[in-house]
């Protein structure tokens, strides 16, 4: 089965905007087969933004569950302030008599 790229990424962006399982579609496709490659620099970079618009769907889908899974864990995070959350400030002193 051939695939465009354009409609590939129009069926994946619409399987996850809709919160659906996209593996089923992925895993049909024929990678090797793939058509529609661009053939001159503006359509590149369309394609381009495209997949870049995909990924960052994909990461801000996955950050409520990165979240979830690091307020789980034991391990320290770190806060605004790139220090960890538990750890108490330590100002560094540097006196000498003035």
């Amino acid at each position: 089965m051939l695939h465009a790229v354009p409609e590939l990424l129009d069926a994946l962006e619409a399987k996850l905007v809709a919160g659906e399982d996209p593996a089923p579609l992925l895993s049909n496709i024929r990678w090797s087969e793939l058509v529609w490659w661009p053939e001159d620099l503006k359509s590149a970079m369309v394609l381009k933004q495209r997949i870049a618009s995909v990924q960052s769907l994909l990461m801000g889908l996955q950050s409520p569950l990165r979240a979830t899974l690091a307020n789980l864990s034991g391990s320290e995070s770190y806060g605004r302030d790139g220090l960890p959350r538990e750890s108490t400030l330590l100002s560094p002193r540097l006196g000498g008599k003035v």
